[in-house]
């Protein structure tokens, strides 16, 4: 169920808000893309197929480049995008001086291979993103999050909020972390857990993007999500991209990435392998 799939260590992922009367009798879709990681087989495969998928806007979702054997060059071909990106949670990682300790030399490495021009990058993204229409994105990671008029509107969410333990009645917790949100707001969208999903809490609908990079729900092909106004209402489109995940893995270890052997475990396992396990 949707309730298994909110164990989250932090609430970091985008959150997106849809307005139930946003553009009534017109159609319009959004694209989203969370959680490449650094896996540049899988965004081109993403891309690919999105390329094929009429889309009116596309948002990237946050954490681009880190863990991933090809932070660099995914990188590079985020920036060319025409999209409203904002930073995730390792993104910020990458510019602390004390990224959590579990990482090891991963961020340092993946520092080097992005360069200054990349972390400059990564510093102008921010938690909130304004796209020129008007719309508006959050990452979810302030605790002062304000609601904004517009397509997408950003919901109070502190980042420190832990979801790990869904414990004995899930979904009373679940309510409790949206917050007494009501159903007028039709549908949030958010990234960060790595699984694709859809439920409803409460009368409140929810989707989880999926992710690029790096998918922890038993499923190798990469994930994104299309979001659709049919005039009368937001329905999301979970898809679902192959591309060769084993090279990549292999990639981890010739390209000498710090803690290969565990995230090439998430790979090929399209499973969460905690660092400290291997």
């Amino acid at each position: 169920t949707l309730v298994r799939l909110l164990r989250l260590e932090r609430v970091r992922g985008a959150i997106l808000s849809f307005d139930r009367k946003t553009r009534v009798n017109q159609t319009h879709t959004v694209a989203i893309i969370s959680d490449i990681h650094g896996n540049r087989s899988a965004l081109d495969a993403v891309l690919d197929d999105l390329a094929s998928q009429p889309h009116d806007d596309l948002i990237i979702a946050g954490d681009l480049v880190l863990h991933g054997p090809y932070p660099a060059e995914t990188l590079e071909i985020l920036r060319a995008l025409d999209a409203v990106a904002i930073r995730g949670n390792t993104d910020a990682y990458l510019l602390e001086a004390e990224p959590p300790a579990r990482l090891q030399e991963l961020p340092g490495w993946c520092r080097q291979q992005i360069g200054n021009d990349g972390l400059y990058y990564l510093s102008s993204l921010g938690f909130d993103a304004h796209h020129a229409s008007g719309r508006h994105v959050s990452s979810g990671r302030s605790a002062d999050c304000p609601r904004h008029a517009g397509e997408y509107r950003s919901r109070p969410e502190p980042g420190t909020r832990s979801i790990w333990r869904v414990a004995s009645d899930p979904e009373e917790e679940a309510v409790q972390l949206l917050g007494g949100a009501s159903a007028n707001l039709i549908i949030y969208i958010y990234g960060h857990i790595h699984r694709a999903s859809a439920g409803t809490i409460n009368g409140q609908r929810l989707a989880s993007i999926g992710s690029v990079g790096f998918p922890h729900d038993g499923d190798h092909r990469a994930a994104y999500a299309l979001v659709h106004w049919d005039g009368k209402n937001w329905n999301v489109e979970h898809r679902r991209v192959s591309y060769d995940y084993e090279s990549v893995a292999s990639a981890l270890v010739s390209r000498n990435v710090p803690l290969a052997e565990v995230l090439e475990q998430r790979l090929l396992s399209a499973r969460f392998v905690p660092f400290q396990a291997m």
